[in-house]
């Protein structure tokens, strides 16, 4: 009788062990599995494809020399994949959903989520996960895995904001902003023409020797010693110019780009035979703020307009954008301009130094 009670303890132990070393163990595995949203090695993704439930969707695929792609079609923005990249590397789950909000976000992630599928560079599937809203004061975002039960609020530590805007769908917010990207050696042509202004109006030919430039007949007895620094340095000028954002897709904006005053038509083409077209438009002050009047319009017509943006159409993209003036201004240049010699500063005098006071005179 002693022995069969011994025997019944130790196996009374033994079954107890066994429930918390193997399966216990077993069951943080799975929810260790089920809260598995980070990829550490962001090197190895290849391809990230983002869809809503209303259909909307990004693809997201890198390129020959890690140039990423937006939709097959256009160049995406490198700061926006960093951001993605830096995301998945970082997020982390903070913890699961409790008993009392786990209804409410699971109702959350199946109706106003969006779903993130990361591919490997081979095309394998690598990760699968929802993502929707943000938890308590904007900090983190509610996650669940593909095929999994338990939602999550996901984080990235020591950051304080939630996760969504990182996947979003907007096509605008992934397209690079780049309008001009050249260097000099790669230029053929550029042309700036300035309707109410045709004498200031010019195009730089640069397939010969050395760069040339074109200008109205009328001024040529008046400049006629180009000043090749100034040309050089304007080619160089278009090695990177981006717009601050697209207008496509806004209601009314067909409308408002026809009542604008056109500044000028600004013409880049490559030796490739790639050629950029962009007109650019006055922007009205009651889109921003006053800054500058119309001084080529008549006084009757003249009418505030901003200084600090334009409207711009991509006539080779068909596309809309919102331009600074800070990033263009330099590309206004003037035909007479080119041919200006450049003003010698003065030799700036030393300060003569002041004399030294007497001393005092000592009786």
């Amino acid at each position: 009788m002693g022995k069969t009670l011994v025997y019944f303890l130790l196996a009374a132990i033994l079954g107890v062990g066994v429930y918390f070393f193997v399966l216990r163990n077993n069951e943080d595995l799975y929810q260790e599995a089920e809260a598995n949203f980070t990829i550490r090695d962001t090197a190895s993704v290849g391809k990230i494809f983002l869809v809503q439930n209303n259909g909307e969707s990004i693809l997201l695929e890198r390129g020959v020399a890690n140039v990423w792609m937006v939709n097959k079609k256009y160049p995406a923005m490198p700061v926006q994949i960093l951001n993605i990249l830096t995301c998945l590397k970082m997020q982390t789950a903070h913890a699961p959903v409790g008993e009392k909000e786990h209804d409410r976000v699971i109702k959350l992630l199946a109706g106003l989520s969006t779903k993130v599928e990361v591919y490997n560079r081979e095309g394998q599937k690598i990760r699968s996960f929802y993502i929707a809203g943000q938890g308590a004061n904007y900090h983190g975002s509610y996650m669940i895995l593909e095929h999994a039960q338990q939602p999550y609020l996901v984080e990235i530590v020591g950051f304080q904001g939630y996760l969504t805007p990182r996947y979003t769908t907007d096509l605008n917010d992934w397209r690079s902003r780049e309008v001009f990207h050249a260097v000099p050696d790669t230029i053929k042509s550029i042309s700036v023409q300035y309707p109410s202004e045709m004498l200031n109006s010019f195009t730089i030919n640069n397939t010969g020797a050395s760069p040339q430039v074109e200008y109205d007949p009328q001024l040529k007895a008046i400049f006629t010693q180009m000043n090749m620094p100034r040309v050089k340095s304007y080619l160089d000028f278009f090695k990177e110019i981006n717009a601050e954002s697209y207008l496509n897709g806004i209601e009314g904006m067909d409308s408002t780009i026809r009542k604008s005053k056109l500044r000028c038509t600004m013409t880049l083409t490559k030796k490739s035979g790639l050629a950029t077209t962009l007109d650019i438009y006055w922007i009205d002050i009651n889109k921003y703020r006053k800054d500058l009047s119309d001084q080529t319009a008549s006084d009757s017509t003249k009418r505030p307009m901003n200084v600090d943006r334009l409207y711009a159409v991509n006539q080779t993209s068909h596309d809309t954008i919102l331009i600074q003036a800070r990033t263009f201004e330099p590309l206004f240049r003037r035909s007479y301009e080119f041919y200006q010699a450049e003003v010698a500063e003065a030799p700036q005098q030393k300060p003569q130094a002041k004399p030294s006071p007497k001393p005092p005179y000592r009786y």
